[in-house]
C-alpha cells in the first residue's frame, strides 16, 4: 500500500461515522495501520481514527514521533484529516486537542480566573488558537510556503474534536481525494511535514523554557517524556587507555528512533548475507562479508542535518583511531546511516572525507560512496536490486 492509496480508499469506501467498524472503509484505516510503517522513517508510528468505542465524525491518519508522543490526544503530530463529506483531506500538522480540553476542566475546577458563563470547549478551542498561531509566528517564511493556516472539516461547530483539529493546525496542505498528486509527490509532502514536526517541537520547547507560563501544554506527552539525566562529568582522556575505559562505562542515549533505524537497515544487511554486530560499544554498528568490514555509524537527522552528520563524523574518526588503529586493527570501510536525506552539501562532505552516506528515503535506502571505495549500500543490497 502506498500512500495515495491509503488516502483514495477512504474516499472510495464512502466512510461513515455511523455505519459501525464493520463497514469497509474503516476495514481499510485498519489495513493502512498495519501497512503504512513501512513508508515513513522507522521509529515513527502510524495511528488511524476508530480505535475508540465508537466511531469519529472525522477520519484520520495519523504519524507520531513516539519521542513527542504516543496518542494523538496530546503532544504534536502530522496528521491527514478528511472532511466529514470527504471531498477534502489535509496533510496537517496539528496537536493534540483532548490534552488542551483537559486543561481547560481544570483551568475551571480551580476558579483561578473569572471564566462564568466559559464553556471547557471554548477555552480549549482559544488555547489551541493561539498555540497553533504561536508555532506559525516562529517558523520560517520558506517553511511555511504554500501551506494553508485554517482547514475546514465540514463538521458542526457543536462536535469539539473536529473543531479542535481545525483550531490545533499549525500549516496544512489540501488534497482532492479523486486527484491526488503522483506518489512521489506525496511521499515529498509527507517528508517536508516530518520535517515541519521536528521544527515546531523544537520551538514549543523553546518557548516553554524561555517564557514559563506563556503555553499551559507541554512540548511532549506523558507518556513519551525522557527520563532526565544529570550531565557527565568532565572528559579528558590523557591515553588511549583512558579513552577506552571511559567509552565502555558510558552508557549512550539510543532513542526508539535510532534503534528502529538500526534494526531496519541490520534485516536489510542480514538477506544479503552480511553480519552485523551492534555490541561492539561504543559502536554503533559493524557490519562483514564480501570481504569486507564496515564501520557504521547511526544518525536520526532532526531539525538541522548538519548536527547530524558532524556528530557521525567526529565519532567515526575517533572510534577508527582508538577501536581500530590503536588496537592495531586494519582500518575499517566508515558508513555514515541517515534517518532522512541530509542534502547534497552534506554528502559531497563526507564523500570528501572517504565516509559513504545511507540514508533512509520512505520505504528505501539510497546512498552515496566515495569513488573506488566497497559501498556497503551495493553488498546489502538484494540480488533483485541494482545499486548505482
Amino acid at each position: 500500500m502506498d500512500l495515495g492509496e491509503a488516502l483514495r480508499g477512504v474516499h472510495m469506501h464512502a466512510y461513515g461515522h455511523l455505519k459501525g467498524k464493520e463497514q469497509p472503509a474503516q476495514k481499510h484505516l485498519e489495513q493502512v495501520w498495519r501497512k503504512l510503517p513501512s513508508l515513513v522513517p522507522p521509529g515513527m508510528n502510524v495511528r488511524v481514527s476508530g480505535s475508540s468505542q465508537s466511531l469519529p465524525l472525522v477520519p484520520w491518519i495519523a504519524v507520531l514521533d513516539p519521542e513527542v508522543t504516543t496518542t494523538a490526544q496530546e503532544g504534536l503530530y502530522v496528521v491527514y484529516l478528511f472532511r466529514k463529506d470527504l471531498p477534502r483531506v489535509y496533510l496537517s500538522m496539528n496537536q493534540g486537542a483532548t490534552q488542551h480540553y483537559q486543561n481547560a476542566q481544570k483551568k475551571k475546577e480551580k476558579g483561578e480566573e473569572d471564566l462564568e458563563g466559559v464553556t471547557c470547549k471554548d477555552l480549549a478551542l482559544a488555547a489551541l488558537r493561539e498555540e497553533s498561531a504561536l508555532l506559525r509566528k516562529h517558523l520560517s517564511d520558506e517553511a511555511l510556503t504554500g501551506l494553508v493556516a485554517a482547514i475546514q472539516l465540514g463538521a458542526p461547530r457543536k462536535y469539539f474534536l473536529p473543531s479542535g483539529y481545525e483550531e490545533g493546525n499549525v500549516a496544512a496542505i489540501e488534497y482532492d481525494p479523486t486527484q491526488l498528486p503522483a506518489e512521489e509527490t506525496l511521499r515529498a509532502d509527507l517528508a517536508r511535514f516530518l520535517a515541519l514536526y521536528e521544527a515546531c517541537v523544537a520551538i514549543k520547547r523553546e518557548v516553554l523554557a524561555s517564557q514559563p507560563g506563556l503555553i499551559s501544554t507541554t512540548a511532549e506527552s506523558k507518556s513519551a517524556k525522557l527520563e532526565f539525566k544529570p550531565k557527565p562529568p568532565a572528559f579528558r582522556p590523557k591515553t588511549p587507555a583512558d579513552y577506552m575505559a571511559h567509552v565502555k562505562d558510558h552508557v549512550q542515549e539510543r532513542t526508539r528512533r535510532h534503534e528502529a533505524l538500526l534494526n531496519d537497515f541490520v534485516e536489510r544487511a542480514k538477506k544479503a548475507g552480511l553480519i552485523s554486530a551492534n555490541n561492539a560499544h561504543p559502536c554503533d554498528l559493524t557490519v562483514r562479508g564480501q570481504g569486507q568490514h564496515w564501520l557504521v555509524e547511526v544518525k536520526t537527522v532532526r531539525i538541522n542535518a548538519e548536527h547530524a552528520v558532524r556528530e557521525a563524523i567526529g565519532q567515526l574518526f575517533s572510534y577508527r583511531h582508538f577501536c581500530y588503529r590503536e588496537a592495531g586493527r586494519p582500518d575499517p570501510s566508515l558508513v555514515a546511516l541517515f534517518s532522512e536525506p541530509v542534502g547534497d552539501a552534506l554528502v559531497d562532505l563526507l564523500m570528501s572525507l572517504g565516509i559513504e552516506a545511507i540514508w533512509r528515503q520512505g520505504a528505501e535506502w539510497d546512498g552515496r560512496a566515495p569513488v573506488g571505495s566497497h559501498s556497503l549500500l551495493a553488498a546489502s543490497a538484494p540480488p533483485e536490486i541494482s545499486t548505482t
